[in-house]
């Protein structure tokens, strides 16, 4: 209790001190401003359209190409939408038409799309041929070229002698446009300088929006157990994960070659909530592809997040779970008494749990609540990760579920989010009430972070090259009785056991786990079942009435009915915005459901 009364005096204090430091424009908080310092320019270089009329006659041009290029320019989001419809042969052909069609053709996104859909078409091939087809792993990607337009031509190239000069991009002059320069903006933002300072420098600003920072020899058991996991409140467990050998054996280039062994042979899923479609990689490719200069890497890079990589007794299992029981015994799935209930139904038949996840800098996840009501928590191995987490019940700006969670408006990638909803999530950094406050925080190289069910988080990663991550979904005492709730009456919600044969189905998930509670901790379950209603604010309250309704966004994300292997949501349906200022990024996604996503894909390729 001494506690609590110090820190609410705190919170007063440094909030006022922080407000008044931001509008003398001292660096604790960043602005939006922070992230506008792009990384690097674009590669074809666009401008945006207001350089347009006072650059136009710094150089002499064709009136015909100029005039072209502006009609064009008028219409930029449509010409995008008619150029996403093209082969590759064609988008080739367009770009030598003018210079707008120049820089909208090599649009990275295009490129991406049109390599995997071409792995999707091959994917169908080897699912109808099997071992008769020509090659069965024409559908992973192998190795990656130094741009997605060079992959699409190695693609179409397979088996030919011949050799291709890798693409150079040319920053031709003249090229304006709001809608391309902006997807360039939310490609290479700047990452804020106070996102990476050093732990103890964050840990003595104390802020009282920081999540909790515990070094893991301080944290016991019982002080988890009932300041945090019982409490639903976030937390970082301080270098927990640093002796783990996954740490010592991962968390260096040096050592990929040990990765790169153990993960022969393998292929890992990698996707993306604005992609159509995921993709299939070795890891030697996604590692290429996490390297690649960040001028050429899309919005929302492919974000590999796989549930095959760590089964249990493999090696890289073997690299982290012994030592997870160690350092971090009220995470030890064996411990008695139990801390992973879904573990009563069998490693096959549970819904899955434990995911690989490597990222190049800028990739993460959009705000999501984690699947079935479950707890979580998150081990840092490689590259620092910036999370910002939104209590339950109070969703970030930008952020519009429905009544009943099944589906959210959002932005569907961290950029968008950033550029258009920061300023309103300063402000709710400074002036919400402190149940709705939101927290942030860095996860450092052995840092492990626990993500409470029910609160909203985004995750970016923040470092060049390879960030890798291993996190875990549980179901403990603590949320058992919102998980049972969950099971029983949002079934068409479960996720993680629908396209796995040997999987408990989520119409029986409810009475088969409760068949085990029974027979294993029948008093626990009988407490839960006891519990009349929800006890999490995120499946019974009404949308907060802090969050702003200013720039709603159009696209609405829908949790998958198969294989969940990313965080990221799939889109369901677009609505139209009714504002017109915060549209030219955002309604700008194709929508993909299960039940529309195409099962094979025909092309018609002319060189």
């Amino acid at each position: 209790m001494v506690a609590t009364k110090k820190r609410a005096r705190f919170d007063t204090a440094s909030l006022d001190s922080i407000e008044k430091a931001q509008k003398r424009r001292l660096p604790i908080l960043p602005d939006v401003e922070d992230f506008m310092a792009l990384e690097v320019p674009h590669p074809y270089g666009i401008l945006p359209g207001g350089n347009q009329f006072p650059l136009s006659s710094s150089f002499s041009v064709n009136g015909v190409v100029l005039a072209s290029t502006f009609l064009l320019s008028r219409h930029e989001e449509v010409c995008h939408q008619i150029l996403s419809f093209c082969d590759g042969p064609d988008l080739a052909r367009l770009a030598q038409c003018c210079r707008f069609l120049y820089a909208a053709c090599h649009q990275l996104e295009l490129w991406r799309d049109l390599v995997l859909r071409y792995l999707a078409s091959a994917q169908v091939n080897k699912d109808n041929h099997g071992s008769d087809a020509r090659n069965i792993k024409d559908y992973v990607l192998q190795t990656m070229q130094p741009t997605w337009k060079d992959t699409y031509v190695q693609l179409m190239k397979r088996g030919s002698s011949t050799t291709t000069a890798p693409h150079v991009p040319i920053a031709v002059p003249g090229v304006y446009s709001d809608y391309y320069y902006r997807l360039h903006s939310c490609r290479t933002f700047c990452i804020p300088k106070q996102w990476l300072e050093p732990q103890d420098v964050q840990k003595k600003k104390n802020l009282p929006f920081s999540v909790p920072c515990i070094p893991f020899s301080e944290m016991t058991a019982r002080r988890f157990y009932n300041d945090f996991e019982n409490a639903n409140c976030p937390v970082v467990v301080g270098q927990a994960a640093s002796q783990w050998q996954a740490s010592l054996k991962w968390n260096t280039e040096d050592n990929d070659s040990y990765l790169m062994q153990q993960m022969d042979g393998h292929d890992f899923r990698a996707t993306s909530g604005a992609a159509p479609l995921s993709a299939q990689f070795t890891f030697p490719a996604y590692r290429q592809y996490c390297h690649w200069d960040p001028a050429v890497l899309e919005e929302a890079p492919l974000y590999l997040f796989d549930r095959t990589a760590l089964q249990p007794n493999s090696r890289l299992w073997k690299d982290f779970h012994p030592d997870l029981q160690l350092a971090c015994p009220y995470w030890d799935s064996t411990a008695c008494p139990q801390h992973d209930l879904f573990a009563l139904l069998g490693e096959g038949r549970r819904p899955d749990h434990t995911w690989l996840i490597m990222g190049p800098k800028r990739s993460g996840s959009v705000f999501h609540m984690d699947p079935n009501a479950t707890h979580a928590w998150n081990a840092a191995i490689r590259g620092r990760k910036r999370w910002i987490f939104y209590p339950p019940g109070f969703p970030p700006p930008g952020v519009h579920p429905s009544a009943d969670a099944d589906s959210v408006a959002l932005p569907l990638t961290v950029g968008e989010w950033i550029f258009q909803f920061w300023p309103e999530h300063v402000d709710r950094l400074l002036h919400a009430p402190q149940e709705e406050r939101p927290l942030e925080c860095t996860a450092f190289p052995g840092d492990v972070v626990f993500v409470p069910h029910g609160w909203w988080h985004m995750v970016i990663n923040l470092d060049e090259g390879l960030n890798i991550a291993i996190t875990h979904n549980y179901v403990s005492q603590s949320n058992l009785p919102n998980v049972l709730k969950f099971l029983n009456e949002k079934q068409d919600q479960i996720s993680g056991c629908r396209d796995r044969v040997e999987s408990i189905k989520p119409h029986e998930l409810y009475d088969t786990f409760i068949k085990s509670l029974q027979q294993h901790h029948n008093s626990w379950l009988e407490e839960a079942l006891a519990v009349p209603q929800w006890t999490c604010r995120a499946w019974n309250a009404p949308t907060s009435p802090t969050t702003s309704a200013r720039g709603k966004v159009s696209q609405v994300a829908k949790r998958r009915n198969c294989s969940e292997q990313s965080t990221a949501p799939t889109l369901a349906s677009e609505q139209p915005s009714s504002s017109t200022s915060n549209t030219s990024i955002m309604a700008r996604a194709k929508l993909v459901t299960e039940k529309d996503e195409p099962n094979s894909f025909s092309f018609s390729f002319s060189f």
